[in-house]
Parts: structure tokens; sequence; C-alpha cells
């Protein structure tokens, strides 16, 4: 169930819109071809719950999320924000690998409801490690 990458421990460049830009791409890419992978991420988590509750996957509000990604240079400390069709990059040195994790890590939020209501970041944090990342 893998979806994200093997980051290297390098630092890299600091993040700008060029380089944003240039990952857009990969990660819709990603989230089209790994959509079942995904899913099955989310039917996991809901097994945790006591009743299965009707699971809602937006990847239409992911994608778009990706090609609405933007560069901030408010805070170099976060790791990136996001909202239901937006997100934001912060400037920091970052990989390329690193950097499509991070525009993958936030599309992945707010995309998903159970009986029509959203998921906690903490429940939305155990289906990213579940596809892979060390969030």
């Amino acid at each position: 169930m893998k979806i994200f990458p093997n980051y290297p421990n390098t630092s890299g460049s600091r993040v700008s819109q060029r380089r944003i830009n240039k990952q857009k791409d990969a990660v819709i890419n990603i989230l089209k071809t790994k959509e079942p992978a995904i899913r099955k991420a989310f039917k996991q988590l809901a097994k945790r719950y006591s009743k299965n509750p009707k699971i809602e996957l937006h990847m239409d509000m992911a994608i778009e999320k990706v090609k609405n990604a933007q560069v901030t240079y408010e805070s170099e400390y976060l790791h990136g924000e996001s909202d239901n069709y937006r997100m934001w990059i912060p400037a920091a040195k970052m990989n390329d690998v690193y950097l499509m994790g991070t525009i993958l890590h936030e599309a992945l939020h707010y995309i998903c409801t159970f009986d029509g209501k959203d998921i906690c970041s903490e429940n939305e944090h155990y289906v990213m490690r579940l596809l892979g990342d060390d969030c």
C-alpha cells in the first residue's frame, strides 16, 4: 500500500514556486494511479470504528489542491499547510523527493469523510502512515 517515496537524508535547495510546479504532474499521477491503495487505507481506518461508516473519497479535491499548490514565505518551519482547495509549501530547504512527499501529504488532508463528517488530522495521519509516510 506504499505510495510515499523513500526520503533521502539530504537537504536540498530552498523551495520555490518553480520547483513546486515541477512536482505537480508526478503527484497528480500518484493520486490517480494509486487511488485504490488510498481508498483501501481509508477503509482500514474505518475498521477502527464501532460501526462501518459510509466512506466518501474526493480525489478531485486532492488533485485540485495540487494544481493550486503555492510557495509561502511566512514560515519556513511548517512542513506544509492546506485547506479544501489550496496548499502552501514553505520556502525551506528541501530535496525534490521530500518536496514531492510534502505535496502528496497535504493533498491527502480533507479528502475523505465518514458518514458525511470530516476525519480528524490524527486519523488522516494514521492513513498516511499506512501509505508509507513518516508523519
